[in-house]
């Protein structure tokens, strides 16, 4: 019995994470093909429509806006237009932080994730590994900020959220792990993977 246990279990850690990112990654180019591939089938016909336009479509959509919004005059544009949609009541409320969201991530944003720091809680007697998401408050009207004070994204193990520490600079220590490796090692609880068990 313990040994088909622990079979099962070295079966499920190969197929699990397989399955659940073709899964995802399906669930995307789906839904990318069917809103892009029904505008195609339209505008060619059902005869002329083949599988797949849909994505080479959104594929091309997705550079021609890079290619726009690089522009200097197209770029103007669309930033005027985006800073009116960016004011539209409860509209903001989304996009905003979505917005965010993505400029953090992707790492075009001016305080994108790019620092791993270890925050010492010194007073709670722990360490905590983090991203440095703030290391200015100017946008901000508030004097409870000290002008050595940054923010420090914490992720939280097994979750899809964390929080976030404002810090002084002081009790935070810069390590040299790339942003992606820092992630994973946060979300698995900083458990090693063993090598061993496939």
């Amino acid at each position: 019995m313990k040994m088909i246990n622990r079979l099962f279990w070295k079966g499920l850690i190969v197929v699990m994470p397989i399955t659940l990112s073709i899964y995802l990654l399906v669930v995307v180019l789906s839904k990318a093909e069917s809103v892009f591939g029904n505008l195609i089938k339209k505008a060619l016909g059902p005869d002329l429509y083949v599988p797949g336009f849909g994505l080479l479509l959104t594929f091309i959509a997705m550079i021609l806006v890079g290619v726009l919004v690089s522009n200097l005059i197209t770029g103007s544009i669309i930033k005027f237009f985006l800073n009116l949609i960016e004011r539209v009541p409860f509209f903001k409320a989304i996009y905003n932080p979505l917005k965010d969201l993505m400029s953090l991530f992707t790492g075009s944003g001016p305080d994108s994730m790019k620092k791993v720091v270890l925050v010492n809680f010194e007073k709670l007697g722990f360490q905590s590994i983090g991203l440095v998401t703030r290391e200015e408050f100017d946008d901000i009207s508030s004097k409870d900020f000290g002008e050595d004070d940054i923010a420090v994204y914490i992720p939280m193990s097994y979750m899809l959220g964390g929080f976030t520490a404002i810090v002084p600079r002081t009790s935070v220590k810069e390590i040299d792990i790339p942003v992606e490796r820092a992630i994973k090692l946060a979300l698995t609880g900083w458990i090693k993977a063993d090598k061993n068990a496939l």
